[in-house]
């Protein structure tokens, strides 16, 4: 069985949506912190049973979370290191990948070896700088 978590999200049009995460934890800190919430907490898990291997793209992992507030400069990014990271920051590995005109793909791995998202920046933000400012985050 496959338990995947999600947040309902404010789509800002009167519409909402879910976004997927990786734990109940995740999407409950996502409520808690979200700009636009809503009067109570709007998380949930859906469970999958099937004889077929079951994959699903685009849930929120922690690390892909970790970069999302990094990027807005989000005044809970140091709360969100203390929740999800006791034991302090992975090491981050960036590739880029081609993208068309003056952007590229910055496909973001943790401890050299597992993928955890892929970013879409300008040319000028990537690879090895972006690797550089995500592996600074844990430097005090």
């Amino acid at each position: 069985m496959t338990r995947i978590w999600y947040s309902v999200q404010n789509g800002g049009d009167g519409s909402a949506y879910p976004k997927f995460m990786e734990s109940g934890e995740l999407a409950e800190w996502d409520q808690e912190h979200m700009y636009e919430g809503w009067g109570e907490s709007c998380t949930g898990s859906i469970s999958i049973e099937s004889n077929s291997e079951i994959s699903c793209k685009d849930i929120v992992s922690k690390e892909e979370y970790l970069i999302e507030y990094m990027e807005n400069e989000d005044d809970n990014l140091a709360d969100f290191i203390d929740e999800f990271f006791p034991n302090g920051l992975p090491t981050f590995r960036v590739e880029t990948e081609e993208a068309k005109g003056k952007y590229l793909y910055n496909k973001v791995f943790i401890n050299d070896e597992v993928y955890v998202c892929k970013v879409f920046r300008n040319k000028k933000d990537s690879g090895k700088k972006f690797e550089k400012m995500l592996n600074s985050l844990g430097v005090k």
